[in-house]
């Protein structure tokens, strides 16, 4: 402790400081954040607190290097005020947003690190993603389909079925296809013909609630951007294009929770925020043309994709 104390005094200069200005603001470089913080140093009389070097040593992993940084905080602090800097706004806005961050470290942050530390309401949402922890194969796909309607003629069926087969040679073995590769293909195709073409993009599905000669196509696709031979289904004949999905995967309940965890904290920070602010007796008042104008502003504003 002395060695620090020592090298922080050298750096400040042998020099008198000069005395503080009429305009000085006191601050105090380690704030007590509760009422049961307990104070560990005094610099000059000014109090060092438990929280300080609680939230430093989460950092270092070292108190004692963390007391030594706290004890530091408020002897710069002290100097900063003997120069008449602390009243600087930038000053007081940083001293503000060091109060906040330790704050949150100390009675949010530490205090809710796993879903037992969230309470029952995070156990019952996890009970309820419980079905996450077993995911079954679901397949998503486009395809391209030669109508054949009810009681067409044995011509209409036949040049389906030879459009299909075209279709399928073209891209029989590729890989790397999108949907739109497929539908373009089967449009230049199709041109002149007088055969119906459909297409439809088909949300992740599992096989068992398909069509079953659509489901045996899709899932014998080895693939993700690989597509079937010509399927003949009671619409027609279709070419399927696997497009993604989900894959089977099982995972652990402390994996689920993992996963989970940070959507949850999110949500307990604003629980606990609020509950602070009911604490404090704080009645926030919203100024609502302008949270209108906010809000106008970001329905207008471009997505970002992630």
């Amino acid at each position: 402790m002395r060695i620090a104390l020592g090298l922080m005094l050298a750096a400040c200069g042998g020099a008198a400081a000069p005395p503080p200005s009429a305009e000085a603001v006191h601050v105090i470089a380690t704030p007590r954040l509760a009422a049961d913080d307990a104070e560990v140093a005094r610099v000059n009389g000014r109090p060092v607190w438990a929280s300080c070097v609680t939230s430093q040593a989460a950092h270092t992993h070292d108190r004692r290097a963390a007391l030594d940084e706290c004890v530091a905080f408020e002897l710069l602090a002290q100097a900063a005020e003997a120069r008449g800097l602390a009243g600087a706004p930038e000053v007081v806005d940083a001293a503000r947003a060091a109060a906040v961050n330790r704050l949150v470290e100390t009675q949010f942050e530490q205090r809710y690190q796993t879903v037992a530390d969230l309470g029952p309401a995070a156990k019952q949402v996890i009970d309820r993603n419980a079905w996450r922890m077993h995911l079954i194969q679901l397949r998503a796909s486009t395809f391209a389909r030669f109508v054949v309607p009810e009681h067409a003629p044995a011509a209409v069926e036949a040049k389906a079925h030879q459009l299909a087969d075209q279709l399928a040679a073209a891209f029989a073995g590729q890989r790397g296809w999108y949907g739109v590769h497929l539908t373009d293909a089967a449009k230049q195709l199709d041109a002149g013909t007088g055969i119906e073409l459909s297409f439809a993009d088909v949300k992740p599905t599992h096989q068992d609630n398909l069509v079953a000669e659509y489901a045996a196509a899709l899932y014998a696709i080895p693939e993700v951007g690989m597509t079937s031979g010509a399927v003949h289904t009671k619409w027609g004949w279709d070419v399927i294009l696997w497009t993604g999905g989900v894959e089977p995967k099982d995972i652990t309940r402390a994996e689920l929770e993992a996963q989970m965890l940070p959507d949850l904290r999110r949500h307990q920070f604003l629980v606990w925020s609020n509950e602070v602010a009911r604490q404090l007796g704080v009645h926030v008042e919203l100024v609502e043309a302008n949270v209108a104008q906010l809000d106008r502003e970001t329905a207008d504003a471009p997505a970002v994709s992630q």
